[in-house]
């Protein structure tokens, strides 16, 4: 429970900075907004209610943005509304002592996680395994590790063909236009690839994720 609320305060931190020391200009509610569905997004995958290809990278990347996005309004608030004329006190003063602690702290923390989030293989996300296409039946699914310095895990997806479709046609229309791709948008660079093969009549549709290096 402690840890629980710790991190949220510790996600909350930029939209709280921002929201005591934004003045009343026209970049006040746009970057509140932003930074407050950037925050739902995080908090709907963390609540299972969304899955995203890479979860790791939006939980590293969430915070530098936010705390990014909080230091630019601010740049520009100073060129449209002038320096600040008073000094904070009371609780934004405590909030932005907080804020200016948790950017020294995640700002260079941040690439030394993603080389060990994303050095060795893991399981792919349940995103990255489609719903097969309709006729198509799910007969099972299995998931697996392999070992070494170049291991790759897997998701497996075992299906049959649809009805009066030869197996070999029916593996042609599954095979993904692009084999291999990064699995996250910005950080997560390890390849995460798709084979289609066949098992006698069973179909084998597997998502391989492999290490960075």
């Amino acid at each position: 429970m402690m840890w629980a609320v710790a991190g949220v305060s510790f996600a909350l931190l930029p939209l709280v900075h921002w929201l005591l020391r934004a003045r009343p200009t026209p970049l006040r509610v746009p970057v509140a907004a932003a930074l407050l569905l950037w925050l739902v997004l995080m908090l709907a995958v963390a609540l299972d209610m969304l899955q995203l290809q890479s979860e790791a990278e939006l939980y590293l990347l969430y915070t530098p943005l936010a705390e990014l996005a909080v230091l630019a309004g601010l740049w520009l608030e100073r060129r449209i509304a002038g320096p600040r004329t008073e000094r904070p006190g009371g609780w934004s003063r405590a909030v932005g002592v907080a804020f200016h602690g948790q950017l020294a702290l995640v700002l260079p923390a941040t690439p030394l996680l993603a080389l060990v989030f994303f050095h060795e293989a893991d399981l792919p996300s349940a995103k990255a395994v489609p719903q097969p296409p309709p006729g198509y039946t799910t007969i099972g699914t299995g998931q697996d590790c392999g070992s070494g310095h170049s291991a790759t895990c897997w998701r497996t997806l075992y299906l049959t063909a649809p009805p009066d479709v030869p197996t070999a046609q029916a593996v042609d229309r599954l095979r993904p236009r692009q084999r291999c791709e990064a699995n996250g948008w910005l950080i997560d660079r390890r390849e995460l690839c798709t084979e289609v093969s066949t098992d006698g009549a069973t179909i084998v549709y597997r998502v391989h994720l492999g290490s960075f290096l």
